[in-house]
């Protein structure tokens, strides 16, 4: 991991649920991503995203490195099988589930 992501990377604190679903989403949406890109999809700064990615990575196993040329540097990332599921019966669903309660209000209005 620490090859991945730079070993300097201090671990979270604290989780927004918020912004783990930003990057959950812009990964189950465009697939594989590099380190920027992700990072302008989520709207986080550099740093904060990568901190993100190393706790996604190493803590809940939800996004998996693909190593470049040198073996030591990630050139891409992209959800885990467990990753995938997680946006599809977590995420998803509360999306769904809040499009409905949308569409109901509008009905009753």
């Amino acid at each position: 991991m620490d090859q991945k992501i730079n070993s300097n990377i201090k671990e979270m604190d604290i989780i927004n649920w918020s912004v783990v679903e930003r990057i959950m989403l812009a990964f189950y949406e465009n697939g594989s991503l590099k380190k920027s890109q992700i990072t302008s999809k989520s709207g986080l700064k550099y740093t904060s995203c990568m901190r993100y990615l190393k706790w996604l990575h190493t803590k809940m196993g939800f996004v998996e490195f693909e190593l470049g040329v040198d073996l030591k540097h990630a050139s891409s990332i992209h959800l885990s099988a467990e990753g995938i599921l997680f946006c599809k019966k977590r995420i998803l669903a509360s999306e769904d589930l809040n499009s409905v309660k949308i569409q109901q209000t509008h009905l009753l209005a």
